[in-house]
């Protein structure tokens, strides 16, 4: 089951410059959704439970990420005519979309999502020392 529905599109998008932009290629829809849940899932499943996120249902799912999701998935749609001729909303929000997940997969936001239980979770183990001090008597 997909995770976004067809209604999800009309915040972003109107139905008929979304049917113009894939050109009677009704396939080039799922496959860029698909696309964009694995890119976004590659980012968080270090810390956050993807299985359960992506599994969520009607109202349960975040919106947030459902905004994300679009702002990626609409980018990848775009894409097959040349950035050129891509409206700049949305290489702006592509770009927001990348930054807030590189920023997620940093640590430095905390999305609400289901987290991993702590003993699965990776990633989160740093190397590294305290600064080298000079010690004089």
């Amino acid at each position: 089951m997909a995770f976004l529905i067809t209604d999800d599109y009309g915040t972003q998008i109107r139905q008929d410059q979304l049917d113009v932009v894939l050109q009677g290629n009704a396939a080039a829809l799922p496959k860029a959704e698909l696309f964009a849940q694995q890119f976004i899932e590659s980012y968080l499943r270090t810390r956050y439970d993807v299985a359960k996120i992506f599994g969520a249902t009607g109202e349960q799912r975040s919106q947030l990420l459902i905004t994300y999701l679009i702002d990626i998935t609409l980018y990848t749609v775009h894409s097959r005519h040349g950035r050129v001729q891509m409206p700049e909303k949305r290489i702006d929000r592509y770009d927001q979309a990348v930054e807030w997940l590189k920023a997620v997969a940093a640590g430095k936001i905390s999305a609400d999502l289901p987290l991993l239980p702590v003993n699965e979770r990776n990633g989160g183990f740093k190397w590294g020392s305290a600064p080298q001090q000079s010690l004089s008597w």
